[in-house]
């Protein structure tokens, strides 16, 4: 229904990248009401973090269309936060030249590109700007249990119950290892994304099950987070 309203084709080019912003935008939709509905409570924007960016980077324009799509009253703020030794080539003069650290400002929306590794050397809680911390965790096509690297942003989330974590995965098999980590909740979270990509890609050579990028979704705290959002607005 998207694509139709926007008049874009699925076999579009532009289809296979809408994938991330719409993502993010059903995470928020689906998983943040409570933690949006703070925001607006606090007159400050939904502060979402997204996680073990790479690619993304290259077309950070298009995020501009969560913005477009969310209420006129709810500002956002997207902090992308890239592992220095993933940080695409075309980027990392522009990072250099300012500390690791990039930013820009746009109808409603806020983005900002910082380097370091989530719950190590960048502290979610001081480093990024927030006051306070996120409201929201988001990495696209994770595959959390099969890297290392992930321990420190699961750490987090364990320690951080109101803060929400979602995620996306190529396969169903990979979804359901990783949503594991976050408990027999999370696990019974994962499902199809309906904006997963339109394309699909070659088989997991271990799995031989079928593959899209962004194709199951499982979340993190969803019923925690939105125990504290509510108390929060009380307060």
């Amino acid at each position: 229904e998207y694509y139709e309203l926007r008049g874009i084709p699925k076999t579009s080019p532009v289809a296979l990248l809408m994938t991330f912003p719409l993502t993010l935008y059903h995470a928020i939709v689906e998983y943040g009401k409570d933690k949006c509905d703070a925001a607006r409570g606090m007159d400050r924007p939904l502060r979402v973090d997204i996680v073990g960016a790479e690619k993304e980077l290259h077309f950070l324009s298009i995020f501009q269309e969560v913005a477009f799509l969310l209420p006129d009253d709810l500002k956002l703020e997207l902090i992308f936060i890239v592992r220095r030794d993933m940080l695409p080539q075309a980027a990392f003069a522009a990072l250099e030249q300012n500390d690791g650290n990039f930013s820009y400002e746009k109808s409603g929306l806020n983005v900002k590109v910082v380097c370091g590794t989530y719950g190590e050397s960048v502290d979610p809680r001081f480093d990024l700007g927030h006051s306070g911390g996120p409201d929201m965790v988001m990495a696209f096509n994770a595959g959390l249990h099969a890297f290392e690297t992930w321990r420190s942003c699961v750490e987090y989330l364990h320690a951080t119950k109101d803060v929400v974590g979602v995620f996306t995965d190529y396969n169903e098999w990979s979804g359901v290892q990783s949503a594991a980590l976050g408990g027999q909740e999370s696990r019974l979270s994962l499902k199809i994304n309906p904006f997963r990509q339109p394309l699909h890609m070659p088989e997991s050579s271990s799995t031989e099950l079928p593959q899209f990028s962004n194709g199951f979704m499982y979340v993190f705290n969803q019923h925690a987070a939105s125990r504290d959002a509510t108390l929060t607005k009380l307060g």
